[in-house]
């Protein structure tokens, strides 16, 4: 379960990194080239972000629950 945690967590600093290189691409006159790839990829970090916040806290509930059942 530890490992879903670190790996579930690296994942969303790695979402999150894009997430905001792809908002600084959004917002940023010289991405007037291809704003479709960069609200693109805004979206994709987006749903990054929420699958692996979905799957650190189902992690952290399941690792609550082992510990419940053994205490």
């Amino acid at each position: 379960m530890v490992s879903a945690v670190s790996t579930s967590s690296a994942g969303l600093s790695a979402a999150m990194q894009r997430f905001d290189g792809a908002a600084a691409r959004v917002t940023s006159p010289a991405s007037s080239a291809e704003p479709v790839q960069a609200v693109t990829d805004l979206a994709s970090a987006s749903l990054g972000v929420s699958i692996n916040t979905a799957v650190l806290k189902s992690a952290i509930e399941s690792e609550k629950r082992v510990l419940d059942i053994l205490v």
